[in-house]
């Protein structure tokens, strides 16, 4: 489940920590075809096979979705040696649906669209503490389209991101993602694409009579009564969505992990009974990100995200049931 939204997230374009970013981040002057390219990439329609790799841990996984999108709307299924075969991910602007087939179940999430579009600006910004510079050079053919490839990279020439794009109707035809080491972190290519195709009827809807619809505050409220603990979140007030829930185990205490966002900013709530350190909590999350704790009803907090840690306290005030 952890590796789906990671993927679905790396397959548009990742959303950035506050690290990754620049705290105080300075806008890059991009290139006048390239600003034109992203404004026509917001209304393509076009249907692809494309391999998408996530670099986990120093393990490579690897496998080929099937993707259909036109404007906001975005379909994905998954080729018959994925191990999410099967599986059909719908984005519109009323929200995200996931159908698993094993569950019968139709899981349905706040609508990401917009934010991973801001992500994908937020890659031209600066990031790694330093200023990014951009630079451009012939990408030869992917999937039959002759593209551009634009390198982000850091004051040192340290590649960021490498971005392949075809400038007529923008369309992003492979991506590349690169940690602060150099190694790749992960990408998207296509190997076979379409540009303004005739699409079916109901490409962007999931029907399945019988299904069980799922929303993340049912899968709050499911983990956290396993572990004996109420199903505390953000309010609605906040501006925040809850996203997705999962329970992680860290150093052999069981955590419930909450993913929320909006459209400029992504959170993490951490939730234990146990005597855990929230200096291991703050340690499960990757980046120079701000963190809070607290403490309530007998349940340790740590409130993770991309903003000042007295936003953060104040954002804390606005967690309960």
């Amino acid at each position: 489940m952890k590796l789906i939204g990671a993927i679905l997230c790396l397959a548009a374009i990742v959303p950035l920590s506050a690290a990754q970013r620049g705290e105080h981040s300075q806008k890059l002057e991009l290139p006048q075809e390239l600003k034109d390219a992203m404004e026509r990439a917001k209304s393509i329609r076009f249907s692809g096979r494309r391999t998408v790799t996530v670099v986990r841990a120093g393990k490579i996984e690897t496998h080929t979705e099937y993707v259909t999108k036109d404007g906001g709307n975005l379909r994905i299924e998954f080729a018959k040696d994925s191990p999410y075969v099967g599986q059909i991910i719908v984005e519109t602007q009323e929200g995200r649906r996931h159908y698993f087939p094993d569950r019968n179940e139709i899981r349905v999430y706040p609508s990401i669209g917009k934010r991973q579009f801001e992500a994908f600006r937020g890659l031209f910004r600066s990031s790694r503490g330093g200023t990014l510079h951009i630079d451009t050079a012939p990408g030869g053919q992917i999937a039959g389209l002759h593209v551009t490839r634009y390198q982000v990279a850091d004051r040192n020439n340290n590649p960021v991101a490498q971005i392949f794009i075809e400038p007529h109707s923008g369309m992003v035809a492979k991506r590349v993602l690169f940690d602060p080491t150099g190694a790749i972190a992960g990408s998207y290519e296509f190997t076979s694409l379409t540009l303004n195709p005739r699409l079916a009827p109901g490409s962007f809807m999931i029907m399945r009579k019988g299904a069980k619809t799922v929303l993340p505050i049912d899968e709050l409220r499911k983990q956290v009564s396993q572990l004996g603990m109420s199903a505390y979140t953000l309010k609605p007030a906040s501006g925040y969505q809850l996203e997705s829930v999962y329970t992680r185990d860290i150093k052999g205490s069981k955590v419930v992990v909450q993913n929320l966002g909006k459209e400029d900013s992504r959170l993490t709530l951490f939730m234990t009974k146990s005597s855990l350190n929230p200096a291991d909590l703050r340690r499960a999350e990757r980046g120079e990100l701000s963190s809070y704790v607290w403490t309530f009803n007998g349940i340790t907090f740590i409130l993770i995200g991309d903003q000042p840690e007295e936003r953060l306290r104040a954002l804390a005030s606005q967690v309960s049931e």
